[in-house]
C-alpha cells in the first residue's frame, strides 16, 4: 500500500444493532481507501449484535487483503462478550493494539 499508515479512530456508536451495523459498513468502506491501519474504537458500545461483528469481520479481511490491518482500541465488555460467545476471542486479540 502506497499510503497513511493509519487513520484517525471510528468511533463505535454505543448500540451497534443491524440498523448501526448497516451504517458502520458505510462508514469503514469510505474510510479505508488509502489506509494501511483502520482503527475503530469500541469503548461506547454497550450492545452489539452478529450483523455489527460480521461487518467488523469484513472490514478486517478487506485490510488484511490490501496488506493491512484492522485495530480496535479500548474494546467494551459487550464487544469482549459477544465475540467470545461467537468464538472469535483469537480474532479480537489480533485486532488490539500491542500497546493496550
Amino acid at each position: 500500500m502506497t499510503s497513511a499508515a493509519a487513520s484517525e479512530p471510528v468511533e463505535l456508536p454505543a448500540r451497534l444493532d443491524l440498523l448501526a451495523a448497516e451504517a458502520l459498513r458505510g462508514d469503514l468502506l469510505d474510510r479505508r481507501e488509502g489506509l494501511d491501519e483502520l482503527t475503530v474504537c469500541g469503548r461506547e458500545v454497550s450492545l452489539i449484535d452478529t450483523p455489527a461483528i460480521q461487518v467488523l469481520l469484513s472490514a478486517a479481511h478487506d485490510q488484511n487483503a490490501r496488506g493491512g490491518r484492522l485495530v480496535l482500541r479500548e474494546p467494551s465488555p459487550a464487544i469482549v462478550e459477544a465475540m467470545a460467545v461467537l468464538g472469535l476471542g483469537e480474532v479480537l486479540e489480533s485486532w488490539r493494539e500491542s500497546n493496550e
